[in-house]
């Protein structure tokens, strides 16, 4: 095969893994590394051949963790341009990568905060840290619709520095962790601790931190009516529309994210009045969307989709 016809089907089949599951995701960058390396190998004459076949099933619950592979997977910076492509791919391959997260974080690390001097971490565990990511779903806040299609839009490039929040609605802090793409590498740089009030959506967050806890107060904080928008049960690929009562909320109700949450910041901004909170599984495609307008009563729900 020539190199031209092998990078054509490469990108194919990275395009076809950015539509899968996130854990699929990280597993389907795995094959695609070893796919490059194999093509690399055969191009100087030699193939290394394994007899042991690993078969994925993509809605497996029990999926392989990549530090299991990396005995036998040796990364390669050069070779492995799809790691830094998409940020949302890298974070989850630096989250199941011991050698990665090892090689992309910068030593010593700046704790920045908002009250006292900076101080270097030495000994910054990133497995434990990170770990707020390890539940069934992650979230993320836009300020419009238009900004969460924006980042779905595959064809726009993504800005260089990315800031993964770690969201404590229980006791009102925040945890930025500040990725910088240098070079064409992505790489932890600094983590900056804050508080509700030092976010530009302070407001928000004191609301939802209440919302989310409080059910007396979650039922008051309904639009009425509120406008739905499900998936159809017989038809996965079509959508319906529709209005509940606000007093139905209680029976419809789906879990909403709670504790602590998750945000990955590209360059959103929030005007003050909408958030949109998306929540993504991270074993399924499946997706729950939550949007918060400010009203003159204060915020309210008013649109669920799924």
């Amino acid at each position: 095969m020539q190199n031209e016809e092998f990078f054509v089907l490469l990108h194919d089949f990275m395009s076809l893994g950015c539509r899968m599951s996130i854990k699929c995701k990280v597993i389907w960058s795995v094959v695609a590394v070893l796919v490059t390396m194999l093509i690399s190998c055969n191009n100087k004459g030699t193939v290394p051949v394994s007899d042991t076949t690993i078969e994925v099933e993509e809605n497996s619950d029990s999926l392989p963790e990549i530090e299991e592979v990396e005995e036998e997977l040796v990364i390669d910076e050069e070779s492995t341009p799809a790691l830094d492509g998409i940020f949302n791919d890298f974070l989850f391959a630096y989250l199941h990568s011991r050698t990665l997260r090892q090689k992309r974080t910068a030593k010593p690390l700046p704790l920045e905060h908002s009250v006292r001097p900076t101080e270097l971490l030495e000994d910054f565990n990133p497995e434990f840290e990170l770990s707020f990511l390890s539940g069934e779903y992650f979230t993320t806040l836009y300020g419009s619709t238009y900004q969460m299609h924006e980042e779905d839009d595959e064809g726009l490039e993504e800005d260089s520095i990315v800031s993964l929040q770690r969201i404590n609605l229980n006791d009102g802090t925040i945890r930025n962790y500040r990725f910088l793409r240098e070079e064409g590498h992505w790489q932890l740089v600094a983590i900056r601790e804050e508080t509700f009030d030092d976010s530009d959506i302070s407001d928000f967050l004191n609301f939802y931190a209440r919302f989310c806890s409080d059910s007396i107060f979650q039922s008051q904080s309904i639009a009425d009516p509120l406008h739905i928008s499900l998936q159809d049960t017989g038809d996965e690929n079509e959508i319906v529309d529709g209005i509940i009562d606000a007093d139905q909320w209680r029976t419809f109700c789906p879990e909403v994210p709670s504790g602590i949450i998750s945000n990955i910041r590209k360059g959103q901004s929030y005007g003050g009045h909408r958030v949109v909170m998306r929540k993504s599984g991270l074993s399924n495609g499946l997706q729950e969307i939550f949007t918060f307008s400010k009203e003159r009563n204060g915020w309210r729900l008013t649109k669920y989709e799924n």
